[in-house]
């Protein structure tokens, strides 16, 4: 199953479970914050287990989406390292400035 896919079906289940939680809730007599506060937490312990196959799904499609992420960024890391890796001048920095600052004597 493709990973937006596994996405959009585990977010409907969730839904779903939310849904019938808060509505049996209803009907036994919580009303407002309560069946909201309710409905979430007891959802959220049900669905921790009863839907424990698509998260599990869902959390490999987005490990796959990531590591292929990461793979990119080595890629152009990589590519920069090789970039950097030529060659430059003999001369450094700091001699550059000594070289000007020893031509002008006047100018200090």
């Amino acid at each position: 199953m493709s990973t937006g896919r596994a996405f959009v079906v585990y977010t409907s289940l969730r839904i779903l479970l939310l849904l019938a939680v808060g509505g049996l809730l209803y009907l036994t007599g919580a009303r407002g914050f309560l069946l909201i506060l309710l409905a979430f937490l007891v959802s959220g312990a049900l669905s921790f287990v009863w839907l424990d196959r698509p998260r599990a799904q869902v959390g490999a499609g987005m490990g796959r989406v990531l590591g292929r992420v990461n793979e990119k960024i080595d890629k152009a890391a990589a590519a920069e390292d090789f970039d950097d890796s030529e060659p430059e001048a003999d001369v450094p920095a700091d001699s550059e400035a000594e070289t000007q600052t020893e031509s002008q004597p006047g100018q200090q």
